[in-house]
């Protein structure tokens, strides 16, 4: 059995990245999303598609998007049931290079390893 690679899928909230993340999260055992990335207009949906795949990094390129982002989290927690916050919100980056950073970030941990 091969290790899940691991995925991060920019531009997550749009068409082309919800199908993406469909696709993956019918295929577990191939792959696993470790970041999102999108310019941070639907914090919603961002939120729930980084608690439902567990991501350690969501970024958006909006740095004011980042409070929404925060906010759509305890939310989409509160909404699941957790009420005394038992759950791993992801490391948010925000900003023009937060996407840059991101991916950079994990290049450096494959590089390490």
């Amino acid at each position: 059995m091969t290790t899940p690679r691991d995925i991060i899928v920019l531009g997550s909230t749009g068409s082309v990245g919800t199908q993406a993340l469909d696709l993956i999260g019918r295929n577990t055992d191939r792959f696993r999303v470790v970041g999102l990335a999108a310019g941070g207009g639907n914090p919603e949906l961002l939120a729930r598609q980084a608690l439902d795949a567990q991501v350690r990094t969501v970024a958006v390129a909006k740095a004011s998007a980042a409070q929404d982002l925060q906010l759509a989290f305890y939310a989409e927690a509160q909404r699941r049931g957790y009420q005394r916050g038992e759950f791993r919100i992801p490391e948010i980056l925000a900003g023009p290079g937060a996407v840059e950073e991101t991916c950079t970030q994990r290049d450096k941990k494959i590089k390490t390893k």
